[in-house]
């Protein structure tokens, strides 16, 4: 489903690309300009202006355990599993790391993806969408 603030749906060729696939597969998200922030089961995927102010870029974010039973719980394994699956497809060179403790008791894990052309980054990530969504 579809969300946001009407009339704030991106503007450019590049995020009409990213959400107009969403919206034909059926994937939920939340679009606001150029920012897109996509729902796959546990994992949140943004696509937004990267933080060093060069570029742009995807951002998996994972939820962590926060306590050792969460830890053995078979559905944090298979969550961590689909966050790497995903950013392997998008096919980077480098993947970048940061843990998020801010929350006491939900940590998570960021993976980041950064590509100074934002055409790029929507071929990338609708190509590797398509992939993981067909399994």
């Amino acid at each position: 489903m579809e969300e946001g603030i009407p009339g704030h749906a991106g503007k450019t060729e590049w995020a009409k690309k990213i959400q107009g696939f969403l919206k034909e597969r059926g994937v939920s998200f939340e679009a606001e300009g150029e920012a897109t922030r996509i729902h796959l089961d546990d994992i949140v995927v943004e696509v937004a202006e990267a933080e060093s102010g060069e570029g742009y870029a995807i951002v998996i974010t994972v939820p962590l355990p926060g306590s050792s039973s969460e830890a053995l719980d078979e559905a944090t394994g298979r969550t961590l599993a689909s966050a790497m699956k995903l950013a392997g497809l998008l096919g980077a060179e480098e993947l970048g790391y940061e843990l998020d403790t801010s929350l006491p008791g939900y940590p998570s894990l960021r993976i980041i993806v950064e590509y100074s052309d934002p055409n790029t980054l929507a071929e990338k990530l609708v190509e590797a969408l398509k992939k993981y969504l067909e399994g």
